[in-house]
Protein backbone atom coordinates (compact mmCIF):
# COMPACT_ATOMS: atom_id res chain seq x y z
CA UNK A 1 0.00 0.00 0.00
CA UNK A 2 0.70 3.68 -0.37
CA UNK A 3 0.64 6.55 1.96
CA UNK A 4 -2.81 8.12 1.40
CA UNK A 5 -0.68 12.04 2.26
CA UNK A 6 -1.49 13.82 -1.24
CA UNK A 7 2.03 14.55 -0.85
CA UNK A 8 3.80 11.53 0.01
CA UNK A 9 3.18 8.70 -1.52
CA UNK A 10 5.43 6.28 0.04
CA UNK A 11 5.50 2.74 0.32
CA UNK A 12 3.98 1.52 3.44
CA UNK A 13 6.16 -1.33 5.03
CA UNK A 14 4.18 -4.45 4.86
CA UNK A 15 4.51 -5.49 8.32
CA UNK A 16 1.92 -2.66 9.08
CA UNK A 17 -1.22 -3.06 10.28
CA UNK A 18 -3.52 -3.32 6.88
CA UNK A 19 -5.86 -0.63 7.53
CA UNK A 20 -3.31 1.87 8.09
CA UNK A 21 -3.83 4.39 5.56
CA UNK A 22 -0.43 6.95 6.31
CA UNK A 23 3.35 6.44 6.56
CA UNK A 24 3.16 7.87 10.26
CA UNK A 25 1.23 10.33 11.95
CA UNK A 26 2.63 13.64 10.69
CA UNK A 27 1.14 12.62 7.19
CA UNK A 28 -1.87 11.89 8.93
CA UNK A 29 -1.64 15.38 11.10
CA UNK A 30 -0.90 17.13 7.41
CA UNK A 31 -3.72 15.25 5.13
CA UNK A 32 -6.56 16.15 7.95
CA UNK A 33 -5.24 19.61 7.58
CA UNK A 34 -5.15 20.02 3.92
CA UNK A 35 -8.88 18.67 3.98
CA UNK A 36 -9.75 21.39 6.41
CA UNK A 37 -7.95 23.86 4.24
CA UNK A 38 -10.33 22.54 1.53
CA UNK A 39 -13.32 22.43 4.02
CA UNK A 40 -12.88 26.28 4.63
CA UNK A 41 -12.44 27.09 1.14
CA UNK A 42 -15.32 25.64 -0.55
CA UNK A 43 -17.27 27.71 3.01
CA UNK A 44 -15.79 31.28 2.62
CA UNK A 45 -17.30 30.56 -1.39
CA UNK A 46 -20.66 29.90 -0.36
CA UNK A 47 -20.84 32.82 2.35
CA UNK A 48 -19.45 35.33 -0.21
CA UNK A 49 -21.79 34.43 -2.51
CA UNK A 50 -24.32 34.75 -0.51
CA UNK A 51 -23.32 38.25 0.53
CA UNK A 52 -23.23 39.43 -3.37
CA UNK A 53 -26.46 38.22 -3.43
CA UNK A 54 -27.93 40.10 0.32
CA UNK A 55 -26.04 43.08 -1.50
CA UNK A 56 -27.74 43.31 -4.86
CA UNK A 57 -31.21 42.71 -2.86
CA UNK A 58 -30.50 45.21 -0.81
CA UNK A 59 -29.41 47.86 -3.15
CA UNK A 60 -32.60 47.00 -5.01
CA UNK A 61 -34.53 47.29 -1.70
CA UNK A 62 -33.27 50.78 -1.45
CA UNK A 63 -34.10 52.05 -4.99
CA UNK A 64 -37.50 50.32 -5.70
CA UNK A 65 -38.52 49.81 -1.75
CA UNK A 66 -41.82 47.62 -1.44
CA UNK A 67 -42.70 48.02 -4.85
CA UNK A 68 -42.97 45.62 -7.95
CA UNK A 69 -40.24 45.93 -10.58
CA UNK A 70 -38.95 43.84 -13.40
CA UNK A 71 -36.71 40.95 -12.47
CA UNK A 72 -34.48 41.96 -15.78
CA UNK A 73 -32.73 43.98 -13.24
CA UNK A 74 -31.82 41.10 -11.04
CA UNK A 75 -30.71 38.72 -14.04
CA UNK A 76 -28.20 41.59 -15.49
CA UNK A 77 -26.34 41.19 -12.15
CA UNK A 78 -26.20 37.76 -12.18
CA UNK A 79 -28.66 36.85 -9.42
CA UNK A 80 -28.18 33.34 -8.18
CA UNK A 81 -31.42 32.39 -8.14
CA UNK A 82 -31.03 28.72 -6.42
CA UNK A 83 -29.19 30.52 -2.98
CA UNK A 84 -31.77 30.59 0.06
CA UNK A 85 -31.49 30.68 3.42
CA UNK A 86 -35.34 30.04 3.68
CA UNK A 87 -39.24 30.34 2.66
CA UNK A 88 -41.84 32.19 4.53
CA UNK A 89 -45.20 32.80 3.88
CA UNK A 90 -45.97 36.24 4.11
CA UNK A 91 -49.11 38.76 2.47
CA UNK A 92 -50.26 35.50 1.00
CA UNK A 93 -47.07 34.50 -1.27
CA UNK A 94 -44.29 32.40 -0.60
CA UNK A 95 -41.23 34.37 -0.11
CA UNK A 96 -37.45 33.06 -0.54
CA UNK A 97 -35.23 34.31 2.09
CA UNK A 98 -31.85 35.49 1.56
CA UNK A 99 -30.12 36.92 4.96
CA UNK A 100 -32.21 39.63 6.08
CA UNK A 101 -33.84 40.37 2.69
CA UNK A 102 -37.10 38.22 0.91
CA UNK A 103 -38.45 38.20 -2.27
CA UNK A 104 -41.23 36.70 -4.65
CA UNK A 105 -41.22 36.32 -8.55
CA UNK A 106 -44.60 36.62 -9.50
CA UNK A 107 -45.46 35.13 -13.20
CA UNK A 108 -45.61 38.36 -14.70
CA UNK A 109 -41.58 38.46 -14.65
CA UNK A 110 -42.01 41.25 -11.43
CA UNK A 111 -40.23 40.87 -8.02
CA UNK A 112 -41.09 41.91 -4.75
CA UNK A 113 -38.42 42.52 -2.29
CA UNK A 114 -38.70 43.12 1.63
CA UNK A 115 -36.34 43.84 4.37
CA UNK A 116 -37.29 41.14 7.09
Amino acid sequence: MICSYRFCHQELPSWLNGNRRYCNEECNYLERLEREKEKNHSKKKVLAELNRIQALLRKCHVQYANSLFDVDVLREQHMNWSIITGKSKIEGYEFRIVGSYAYVVFDNNQIKIIQL
